[in-house]
């Protein structure tokens, strides 16, 4: 595996992406703030972050822990999705790459009763 495996940005509402990927590191490696989408006319403490990171098994079928938790288990690789706010900006820019933002994808079936979202206020 390399060390990330990007398997989507779905269109899950009018203000957010969920975000889909396998990172080849253990869940305590994964350094979420360096995990962003740049804007450039935006100072860097404005820049959007992962929202609500949650933890799935290898076929993302499952959660293996609680929102807001990290696995008991340092699991490896780790699957995980998250949410981004819908800006202009297209890259979500990871220390292991970037990917293009897009909304052509509707969010999976396996993924819409699994995945829990909270509105921000």
């Amino acid at each position: 595996m390399d060390i990330v495996k990007y398997y989507g940005c779905y269109d899950y509402n009018a203000e957010w992406y969920l975000i889909e990927l396998a990172l080849d590191v253990s869940a305590s490696e994964i350094d979420w703030s360096n995990i962003y989408v740049p804007e450039h006319e935006t100072n860097r403490e404005y820049w959007q972050v992962p929202y609500m990171e949650q933890y799935l098994n290898d076929d993302g079928t499952e959660k293996i822990c609680r929102t807001y938790e990290e696995p008991k288990e340092n699991v490896k690789p780790c699957r995980v999705a998250f949410f981004i706010y819908k800006v202009p900006a297209k890259i979500l820019s990871t220390p292991y790459g970037d990917f293009e933002l897009s909304i052509e994808t509707k969010v999976p079936e396996r993924l819409e009763s699994l995945i829990e979202f909270d509105e921000v206020d």
